[in-house]
């Protein structure tokens, strides 16, 4: 994997923007990558929960991937006409919601970071992912395969990048890391040097990648 950083003069601004961009092998777009910028400062880590929503329309978990912050919380509810299970067996964060239809749950809150895998007992065709960060800088990247953040503090940076289909990296992600300068725009790119991972959504045969 290639990565490269650029500091760009950002006007009369304190803090620092950064754009992120990912490119797979043969130089096309990434999108729906997440990408987060995780401060090396822990006070930076300033953490303010949210609720997504995970929905399931069809047979399949909309959206399929998410990234959220520590400490936030997922709600779950069954679009469909048909009842679900949704559990995880992953170290993160392991939740059963037993069969159900319409919104029954509550939100399950997911207080560790790492990758949490999310399937239906009865459906094994169902696969998603969760991303829990102690970083309050994160998103997905759009269909340019890119994600541009805003206001974050001067400092030394992390920055990650994860896709379900990504070669390398596993639930870490690929790696690189950045020192932001206060009133500067910076960019960074990750460009995979392997083809992606074929998908595994909505695969009869599709096994449980192990993370």
């Amino acid at each position: 994997m290639l990565c490269a950083v650029l500091q760009l003069p950002l006007g009369t601004a304190s803090a620092a923007d950064l754009t992120l961009n990912v490119r797979d092998s043969n130089d096309q777009a990434v999108e729906g990558a997440v990408l987060v910028a995780d401060p090396e400062a822990s006070s930076e880590r300033k953490r303010t929960p949210r609720v997504a929503v995970m929905d399931q329309i069809n047979m399949q978990f909309v959206p399929d991937v998410l990234v959220i912050q520590s400490g936030s919380s997922v709600d779950f509810p069954n679009s469909d006409q048909i009842q679900h299970q949704v559990y995880s067996f992953s170290a993160p964060k392991k939740f059963q919601l037993s069969l159900y239809a319409g919104h029954k749950y509550p939100p399950v809150e997911f207080a560790r970071p790492g990758l949490v895998t999310v399937g239906c007992n009865i459906h094994d065709s169902m696969l998603a992912y969760i991303y829990v960060t102690d970083s309050p800088y994160f998103g997905k990247s759009d269909a340019q395969g890119t994600l541009v953040l805003h206001d974050l503090p001067a400092g030394n940076y992390t920055l990650i990048a994860w896709h379900p289909q990504l070669p390398d990296g596993g639930p870490n992600g690929v790696q690189q890391h950045i020192t932001l300068a206060e009133g500067a725009h910076h960019e960074a790119l990750f460009h995979l040097s392997r083809p992606m991972r074929m998908s595994l959504q909505h695969h009869e045969s599709k096994k449980w990648l192990d993370y």
